[in-house]
């Protein structure tokens, strides 16, 4: 990967997330550091509905080492912060109680194709579904016409993957928040959604785990 320096705000994003879902999760699901990921994973979940920068307690888990071109200027979030606030929260809500890592790498764990997974295998739930219909909340976040819209509706859907326990790249849904705060980037972002959710070869997927292996740029 490139050096920080050159990378560009987005691609820090993904990098910054990856790497600190990486530490939470590889504690969490480990005997020696579960009380110290459980306990960084609470601190996360109760910030989940508040901005960047409110919860002290997570203070060293979203700002400690963000790179410098993510940070703000001024008394509100920036986007790199909003973005690093919303994929660490809810990713302490989808791996709350879970043995399996809930962020694995990979576009093939990207939101749409998620979205289509839990269509998959919670068939009797969307039985209603005309076909190429999307889930209601689904359909909502996609077209939601603000930030925080779009989190009141992410936070729903987490919660349902996470009781079919079907996991996300995280670091990928971080830029992709980043990029969504921008009018030039957002329609690319549902897009990337759009054409995960039309995809139609992960049936056999359900209810198996998927290896973590990180994909390059």
């Amino acid at each position: 990967m490139k050096s920080s320096e050159t990378e560009s705000p987005r691609n820090q994003v993904r990098v910054f997330v990856g790497r600190k879902i990486e530490a939470i999760q590889n504690a969490y699901l480990s005997p020696t550091g579960k009380s110290k990921g459980a306990r960084e994973l609470a601190f996360l979940r109760h910030a989940v509905t508040r901005k960047p920068g409110d919860t002290p307690a997570i203070w060293g888990l979203e700002f400690e080492g963000m790179p410098d071109a993510l940070v703000g200027r001024c008394d509100d979030p920036s986007p790199g912060e909003w973005a690093v606030h919303a994929a660490l929260t809810l990713y302490a809500v989808h791996q709350q109680s879970q043995s399996i890592p809930m962020h694995q790498w990979g576009r093939e764990h990207g939101l749409g194709q998620a979205m289509r997974q839990l269509v998959l295998c919670a068939a009797d739930r969307y039985e209603s579904l005309e076909p190429g219909e999307l889930p209601r909340r689904f359909a909502a976040l996609v077209t939601a016409e603000s930030f925080s819209e779009t989190m009141h509706y992410a936070r729903q859907l987490v919660g349902q993957l996470r009781r079919e326990t079907i996991p996300l790249d995280y670091a990928l849904l971080a830029q992709q928040f980043y990029d969504l705060q921008f009018s030039e980037k957002a329609n690319g972002v549902r897009r990337a959604w759009g054409r995960g959710f039309a995809s139609c070869c992960l049936g056999e997927m359900c209810g198996q785990e998927q290896a973590s292996l990180p994909e390059n740029d």
